[in-house]
Parts: structure tokens; sequence; C-alpha cells
């Protein structure tokens, strides 16, 4: 496995691995793959399969590659392309980088799906390593079945599983660069952020008015009320003394 020479694929989809008659694979368009030390501003790559730190333009790592196997496990499960029903394009970009992963809609394995999300975690730390997926990957063959026997995993008929005839027209499954628009994205994540930031000042702002409003209304009230008591304290102290003078 390329991993296990400290190499990162960096454009790990679907429309990169060989199938072969006898259902063994072979991973291909090794063209810009890099040693894990390298770094690299250009991307290049399909959206859905791009780890959410590379669209925030950190460094590749090996765990960058394992979010992309994550949405192949996806596209097995389902058998469809990962946000096939979406436009590729800036929006999706911070989507993605706010946490959106395609939907768990149909039955797997026992361990399978929990496999997958961590595969696509958002902290690439706590992404298995390959060594781990395969590890995993061939205790859920084991624990499977045979094709003959009852006991196996049935896939439930559902209109959210299975081929679509057709895609969103805006959703590009073809390797390019996508510097430009991931900059774009940054650009508009930082307005977004920038913005939340104001508003959330302002609401603290108002709430400060509010309780110092409250603590002026109550402090005066205090007052009213000490003079009023005090007030009749001494007029009844005053008469009861000119009344006992005379």
């Amino acid at each position: 496995m390329v991993h296990n020479v400290n190499i990162i694929h960096r454009d790990y989809h679907s429309g990169n691995i060989l199938i072969s008659n006898d259902f063994s694979s072979t991973l291909c368009d090794l063209g810009i793959s890099k040693s894990a030390m390298g770094h690299d501003e250009e991307i290049y790559g399909i959206i859905p399969y791009i780890a959410p730190e590379i669209l925030k333009r950190q460094n590749y790592t090996i765990a960058s590659d394992i979010y992309g196997f994550g949405m192949i496990m996806w596209e097995l499960m389902t058998g469809r392309r990962p946000f096939w029903d979406h436009d590729h394009d800036t929006d999706l970009i911070i989507k993605i980088c706010d946490g959106f992963r395609p939907p768990i809609v149909t039955n797997a394995p026992e361990g399978y799906v929990e496999l997958m999300q961590r595969c696509w975690h958002s902290d690439p730390n706590k992404r298995p390593t390959a060594t781990e997926l395969r590890k995993k990957i061939v205790i859920m063959k084991n624990n499977e079945p045979e094709y003959y026997c009852d006991g196996i995993t049935k896939i439930v008929k559902s209109p959210d599983i299975g081929p679509v005839k057709s895609i969103n027209p805006g959703a590009i499954y073809k390797s390019r660069s996508l510097s430009e628009m991931i900059k774009s994205a940054e650009s508009t994540r930082s307005l977004e952020s920038i913005d939340s930031e104001i508003s959330n000042n302002k609401f603290e702002d108002n709430l400060t008015i509010n309780d110092n409003d409250y603590l002026t209304k109550e402090i005066e009230l205090d007052i009213d009320n000490d003079t009023s008591f005090g007030d009749s304290k001494d007029d009844d102290y005053v008469t009861e003394e000119i009344n006992f003078d005379i």
C-alpha cells in the first residue's frame, strides 16, 4: 500500500480504483501522489472526496486519503456517488468544512457505518489508518455469513439506494483544479465568521445594557423606599417631642 512507504495519493476516489474479474482492486492514477513530507499549494480532485482540512487549505496527510475512502464506503453502501444531488461549488465546500456529510440511509454489516463515519471524521487524528481499516474490514467479512446462508445482511429496497437515472448537472466527478474555488470559500467563511462575531457582540452588549437598566431601577426603588421610611419615622419623632414639651 502507498501509505506503507509514506506516500499520499491526494486524489483518492472511486474513479481511480480498478476492479478485476475476481473482484480484486488496484489503485491507479498516481500522477499527483507525493511524499507525506512534501507540500504543494495546488489542490486537485473531486470535491466530495476531498477532506475538509484540505478544503481549509491545510497540508495533505495520509489521513486525507482515508477521508476519501470513507466516501467510497458510502458509495458502495448506497450505489450512488456522494453529493450526487448537489452542485459541486463553493457552497458545498463551505458545508463540508462545517461538517456536512452524506446521509446514512440503509442497513449495512455490523460496524460498517461506524467505520465509515470514522473515516470521514472532521478531525484527521480520529480517522483510522489504512492498516486498521484493513483489519476491521477483514473482521466484518469473516463475521458475515456466506451468501447462501439465511443470515447474510440483506439490502432493503428503498428509493434512497441504487443508481439514479440522472444527477445534478452541477455535480462534477472529474478531477480538476480547485485552488481558486477553495480560496473563495475560505474568504466567504471568514466573512461569515466576522458577521457572526459582530452579532454575538451586539447580543452581549444588549444583555449588559438591560442588566444595567435593571440595576438602575432597583437602586432607584431602594432609594425611594429608604427615603419614604426615613421621613415617616422622623415626622413621628418630632411630633412626639413637641407634644412632650407642651
